[in-house]
């Protein structure tokens, strides 16, 4: 089990025909896409631009406006709609006083690494302490997201969700917090940074009801249902009095637990 577990994933929508499968096939298939290690990013800047309308040359590195995060590969549109995610996911969590250790390190790459699983288009890997996207052009491809048309925005919003699994993972005060913790948290940052009338689409889209307390987001939810996940947990998120608190919470281990 431990050599599957290896990263934590944002998965493109599973075509229908997959939900024939039996259901130990799609636990495996979900469990192959999870991460239980604790690491935060750390590596080094670097500097370049790649050409208009160009991708970067591999290897090459563009640092975001600001120094928040350091992007190889992907056209200069793509460098400016991921550091747009970016400082939305920091955004998000600077409200309540957590902030990234260091800069986050992103390569926008055709091919996600393989113990990502298949179908991601997003991966923040901590084994190997960065995040992986394809290029949006690619993601494009899959059509829809939430049951959302795939545009700038959404790519955004996948840019923003792998940078909030970075940038907890650096605050955790707990070696190995739990799925749900983590995905409670990137799901919760990005969807409160997306524009409003996007976010409702969203949840729409996920077929959220309104979970009342953290006891209902478990590992399974997530494994089969990872978008009515995400939008259970906004929905749940801005019902809270204090939201802050439930982050710290959250990051210290008190929240969300096996």
């Amino acid at each position: 089990m431990s050599a599957m577990i290896q990263a934590m994933c944002e998965t493109r929508e599973a075509p229908a025909a997959r939900w024939n499968e039996p259901p130990h096939a799609r636990l495996w298939r979900r469990l192959a896409a999870l991460c239980m290690l604790f690491v935060c990013l750390a590596l080094p800047m670097q500097h370049g631009r790649a050409a208009s309308g160009t991708t970067a040359a591999a290897g090459a590195a563009q640092q975001c406006p600001g120094g928040s995060a350091t992007v190889e590969g992907g056209t200069p549109k793509d460098l400016e709609t991921i550091c747009a995610g970016v400082d939305a996911a920091i955004g998000f969590f600077a409200r309540f006083d957590i902030r990234p250790t260091e800069p986050l390190s992103i390569e926008v790459a055709a091919k996600i690494p393989a113990e990502a699983g298949p179908t991601a288009s997003g991966c923040f890997i901590e084994a190997k302490r960065r995040i992986y996207v394809v290029p949006y052009d690619q993601f494009r491809r899959n059509a829809t997201w939430f049951g959302v048309k795939i545009d700038r925005e959404m790519y955004r919003a996948l840019a923003a969700h792998e940078s909030a699994h970075a940038i907890a993972a650096c605050n955790f005060a707990i070696p190995n917090p739990t799925i749900q913790a983590k995905e409670y948290l990137a799901y919760v940052a990005m969807l409160s940074t997306m524009p409003a009338p996007l976010r409702d689409k969203a949840i729409r889209g996920a077929r959220a009801v309104g979970f009342q307390s953290f006891e209902r987001f478990t590992p399974l939810l997530y494994m089969f249902d990872p978008m009515r996940f995400g939008a259970e947990a906004y929905q749940h998120f801005k019902r809270l009095d204090d939201p802050g608190q439930a982050v710290r919470s959250i990051l210290a281990g008190d929240e969300l637990l096996d």
